[in-house]
């Protein structure tokens, strides 16, 4: 693929990862804030087969939107890997980009056990705390592991701008701090602020990248 290509992958494919956590929000405000987190946790199995039933048709809205989400942010980020596969470059982008297809794959994983669970709920058939404990440990080393990549990442990202540099820096310190403190600490004021990190810093990857493209192209 061509440079311009590769630029406009990333600003199309991280557009619409940040679209699709738009819409899972929106999904949720206009729900009684009912998220794919809530259901993420070690609860009591009774209560949880409870809540998933009642949170049925936002839940599944939102699993959809996700599955969505989980497709292009693996794009944009197969395509800053290649943009940044360079010599000096090899071994932190394949490190950082086998973080992120671990996150990935337990994102498929983690939304596909969310739907088993809503299939037992309904069918009366019991989920048990060890079901839950798995889902949970599995739910905070996918998010983890997306905070390593986000890190790598952040080391071939472009810094020119105020806008990348802004970036750069907050996939440093932001992405990874808040991040784990959703698990030390948990709150719901870290577990917003992650989601707007999320949404913000995807956004910008898609501006800054659209830009790029923009310039190559009157380079040309």
């Amino acid at each position: 693929m061509k440079k311009r290509e590769i630029k406009q992958g990333i600003a199309i494919n991280a557009g619409l990862a940040a679209l699709m956590l738009l819409a899972m929000l929106l999904t949720s405000t206009f729900n009684n804030g009912v998220t794919a987190q809530d259901f993420e946790s070690v609860q009591d199995p009774g209560n949880y087969a409870a809540a998933i039933q009642a949170s049925e048709g936002p839940l599944r809205v939102i699993l959809t939107f996700d599955n969505l989400f989980l497709i292009f942010y693996t794009a944009a980020f197969v395509f800053i890997a290649s943009s940044a596969w360079k010599k000096r470059n090899k071994l932190l982008v394949v490190v950082a980009l086998a973080a992120i297809l671990v996150t990935t794959y337990l994102d498929i994983q983690e939304n596909a056990s969310l739907l088993g669970f809503l299939a037992l709920a309904k069918g009366g058939q019991p989920i048990s705390a060890a079901m839950l404990l798995e889902r949970d440990v599995l739910s905070q080393v996918k998010f983890v592991s997306s905070y390593l990549s986000f890190f790598l990442f952040a080391f071939v990202l472009h810094r020119d701008t105020f806008l990348e540099k802004l970036l750069r820096w907050s996939l440093w310190t932001l992405a990874p701090v808040i991040g784990i403190l959703v698990y030390t600490f948990p709150s719901e004021l870290w577990s917003l602020g992650r989601y707007l990190f999320m949404l913000s810093g995807l956004a910008i990857i898609s501006w800054n990248y659209w830009l790029r493209s923009r310039k190559h192209k009157k380079s040309l």
